[in-house]
């Protein structure tokens, strides 16, 4: 399924996110926040809490490409079959890799966290159902792109100078949250579905979920040297205010 559009890269900076996640349609009384450590307990306390997920964002590599391949050949093609447990969105929009950690995350949160008549629900949230194919959830989701504007409003609003929609970065976001299952899942538009990470012990907190340290740590241990820093991570969270 080729890229419908391409769009400027996100930066991995929770100012954008928690603006284009409150156009969305987020409750305001959460937001995203910079993500120092998950291991030095002092770090992870600064950081305001229940996390209700992380989106890190990573290098693509040859290595993590040999694993995505290699992993992915093993599995089914996703249909859907799982979305009243996790919901999972084909990437289909070029260099959008932020928006979709983002819709993988708010749209996986209680219902109660997202506003009734925002876009969020009416553009993919309340059409979503087992009937829809992959490509027909693409299709919404580009839709929805359509509504937000991603670069007109989000893409030249980091810090650094925004590269052009033509170029592709090979950086990448992806997400982790809890299903309704209370199994922790990775969700990444480029695999072939949402990936089971297994049962979530760190309950409604998921910063204190052992495998989220052990799934990140993976890719940072099987990255080259060049790439070892090329990692940032935000969580969503209470909001300060």
């Amino acid at each position: 399924m080729p890229d419908s559009k391409r769009v400027i890269p996100l930066e991995s900076n929770p100012d954008i996110f928690t603006a284009m996640a409150h156009k969305l349609g987020l409750s305001p009384v959460l937001e995203f926040h910079d993500v120092l450590s998950l291991t030095e307990p002092d770090l992870v306390a600064f950081l305001p809490q229940p996390v209700f997920g992380v989106t890190l964002l990573f290098p693509i590599t040859k290595e993590y490409e040999d694993y995505r391949t290699r992993f992915d050949s093993t599995r089914a093609p996703y249909s859907s079959e799982s979305i009243d447990t996790v919901r999972w969105f084909k990437q289909t929009i070029g260099n959008g890799c932020g928006l979709y950690a983002l819709l993988h995350l708010i749209t996986n949160l209680q219902s109660d966290l997202i506003i009734d008549n925002s876009l969020l629900n009416s553009f993919l949230i309340q059409q979503l159902n087992r009937s829809l194919s992959t490509e027909d959830i693409a299709k919404l989701v580009e839709n929805l792109e359509q509504q937000i504007q991603l670069d007109e409003n989000y893409g030249s609003g980091g810090q650094t100078e925004a590269p052009p929609p033509e170029i592709s970065v090979e950086l990448h976001f992806i997400t982790f949250v809890k299903g309704k299952d209370n199994h922790l899942y990775e969700l990444d538009g480029r695999r072939t579905g949402p990936v089971d990470l297994g049962e979530s012990v760190g309950g409604s907190n998921i910063i204190e979920d052992p495998k989220l340290n052990e799934k990140i740590q993976f890719y940072i241990s099987n990255t080259n040297e060049a790439n070892k820093h090329n990692f940032a991570m935000i969580a969503l969270g209470p909001s300060l205010d």
